[in-house]
């Protein structure tokens, strides 16, 4: 995972670098030692990279902590240029003054001829002055192109005789040759010293410490690759361990969440349990609260019910037991007949409206207490209203009058106890909060089909509304402001998750002495609809 260390084959590609600068530089050294190079430019500028490319050498030892073995043989090389540079200064130097002494010979010969006593044969010598000076010249030019000890001895004797020769001659022509002389000494010397220093640039140990550079940082390389496969054995051997530990690790989180998910399993079945005997209760709870009044009205009907088959069995059963009721009828009139059996009707039918409505009464209770899974089937908005305020009525007569505004809104799909379980809790809610002004309220429920598709009931009452630093926390499980014993603080909170679970939303807007208004809005969906579930319960969102 490391990035790639890049130190030593880049300190590799410069020191190559160096070593072809190096024999760039000894060739163009080489050129001015045979006369081949026109100026001395060349081996400038080859000595001038050349110490660059060291001090770059040397400055990538000291700067990267893996090149420090290198340091020491880096810094021989160093040395070893600069020695070498230096000698290639002296080289130019010596062999400038040796291409200007050359180039003063051709006058000093022309001034040596222009004498006619050079044309004349020397005394004791059979030689004219001209031959010897050819003779010099010839050994002159042997000894620059190759300066080797005898031919420095042949040139020293040429140049002896000439010089003594110099004796006879007229005293213009000695110093003209005198002159010629001691420009082919310069010569001499000059040759002598620059092939002195090439011999001394080519003895200067560079390859031996070049050749120690390769031999430690080869060392280094090595070095490098064991280290780079030891890490790579090491990561090789982590990455077995890891994939044996990763696969342990695995097989032991497989097997805990297995039995997470099989206590979540349980722990969701028993949350599901508790929460819909919660339900339960809160239904039971509403039913207890109403009790008395459901009594008081189911007694008013059996009252008169009991009246009424009471007077039937008057009008029916004779005064004394000896009577039969077709003698009686014998002595009535047609019309005294007529009479009573349409009062004896009318009875029947005011009996049969009293047991009708404690029927529904008692039918109604028995589908709001009954502890079901939340059935889905198909709910009539409207007709759930209808029984939850007949389930409300007993409270409801004595504290508000009721204002219905339907909006004949179709049928819905969902869990009709548990819809109806949120309409009968909101409106008690509402009667207990009118129930505290000392005034008949008014109870107003709106239905109505949205834009949007959806069926809105509004309950609004004109109690006395709902503070600021409560109405957010009406939703909340357990937070009621009913006196200790007379609330749970669980009716909204269930309303809220029961209206949540069939996809809808329940919104509040109150007013402190204006009254409240919960809005309820469900989605119209079709009864066919795949997209709800067979049931739904309060604790489908946990």
């Amino acid at each position: 995972m490391q990035d790639t260390d890049k130190t030593m084959p880049d300190f590799r590609a410069r020191f190559e670098s160096a070593r072809i600068t190096e024999a760039r530089w000894d060739k163009e050294v080489l050129s001015i030692q045979l006369g081949i190079a026109p100026n001395y430019d060349s081996v400038t500028e080859a000595a001038r990279d050349m110490k660059i490319r060291i001090a770059e050498l040397a400055q990538q030892t000291q700067v990267h902590a893996s090149l420090g073995g290198l340091i020491t043989a880096v810094d021989e090389y160093k040395r070893a240029i600069e020695h070498k540079a230096w000698l290639s200064e002296q080289v130019k130097a010596s062999y400038a003054m040796l291409r200007n002494a050359v180039s003063v010979l051709p006058n000093a010969i022309s001034d040596s001829y222009e004498s006619q006593e050079v044309l004349q044969i020397l005394p004791n010598a059979n030689k004219r002055t001209a031959d010897l000076i050819t003779e010099a010249i010839t050994s002159m030019v042997s000894f620059a192109i190759s300066p080797t000890p005898l031919l420095h001895s042949a040139m020293q004797e040429r140049n002896a005789s000439l010089r003594a020769a110099t004796r006879t001659m007229p005293p213009d022509l000695r110093r003209t040759i005198e002159r010629f002389l001691v420009q082919i000494e310069v010569v001499i010397a000059e040759r002598r010293r620059g092939n002195d220093l090439m011999l001394q640039i080519t003895s200067v140990p560079t390859t031996v410490a070049a050749d120690r550079i390769q031999t430690v940082l080869l060392s280094l390389e090595r070095a490098n690759e064991d280290r780079l496969q030891r890490l790579w054995g090491t990561a090789l051997l982590l990455a077995a361990l890891l994939t044996l530990s990763f696969t342990l690790l695995v097989f032991t989180l497989r097997s805990r969440f297995m039995k997470l998910d099989n206590d979540n399993r349980l722990l969701v079945q028993a949350n599901q349990d508790v929460e819909e005997q919660l339900v339960q209760s809160a239904k039971l709870s509403a039913l207890g609260q109403m009790v008395a009044g459901i009594t008081h009205e189911i007694n008013t009907p059996l009252a008169y019910v009991k009246a009424v088959f009471e007077l039937i069995k008057e009008r029916l059963l004779p005064e004394h037991e000896n009577d039969v009721l077709g003698d009686l009828d014998e002595d009535l009139s047609e019309e005294t007949r007529r009479e009573m059996r349409e009062e004896l009707e009318m009875l029947l039918d005011d009996a049969l409206h009293g047991l009708e409505e404690m029927a529904t009464l008692v039918r109604t209770m028995k589908n709001f207490s009954r502890l079901d899974k939340g059935r889905i089937e198909a709910f009539s908005v409207e007709e759930g209203i209808e029984s939850a305020l007949l389930i409300a009525r007993p409270q409801l007569k004595y504290v508000a009058d009721v204002t219905r505004e339907f909006d004949g809104v179709p049928t819905i799909v969902g869990s009709p106890s548990q819809l109806r379980q949120v309409i009968l809790n909101l409106i008690v809610n509402a009667v207990d909060a009118m129930g505290t002004l000392g005034r008949r309220g008014m109870l107003t429920i709106r239905t109505r089909l949205t834009s949007l598709d959806t069926v809105q009931i509004d309950v609004c009452d004109n109690g006395p509304g709902i503070p600021e630093d409560v109405l957010g926390r009406i939703f909340d499980p357990f937070f009621t402001t009913k006196p200790v014993g007379e609330g749970t603080g669980m009716g909204l909170s269930i309303c809220y998750r029961i209206i949540e679970n069939h996809g809808g939303t329940i919104t509040v807007s109150s007013k402190p002495g204006r009254g409240t208004i919960f809005t309820v809005t469900l989605p119209r969906q079709d009864e066919k609809s795949s997209a709800i579930p067979q049931q739904i319960s309060p604790a489908a969102a946990a």
